[in-house]
């Protein structure tokens, strides 16, 4: 038995004119990380328009962001 722990930054952008979204998740965030660094930096990520949701549109508004925190243990491996 093995419990392994891992830990995210998740960043929702959404396309105002479908109302789709994009997820893009980081590993290992910096643990000194404030939302205003996040919130700066998908700003930047819009203002940007290189990023699409998958229906192909561009993602123009920042809806929110969370950093996950996942416990996985493991009960058995047969393998």
């Amino acid at each position: 038995m093995a419990i392994t722990t891992t830990k995210y930054l998740s960043m929702k952008f959404v396309a105002s004119s479908d109302n789709s979204s994009k997820i893009i998740r980081l590993s290992d965030p910096r643990d000194d990380l404030t939302s205003s660094d996040v919130q700066n930096f998908m700003n930047s990520v819009v203002s940007s328009n290189l990023l699409y949701t998958s229906k192909g549109s561009i993602c123009d508004k920042v809806d929110s962001a969370s950093v996950i925190d996942r416990s996985n243990n493991e009960l058995f491996n047969l393998i």
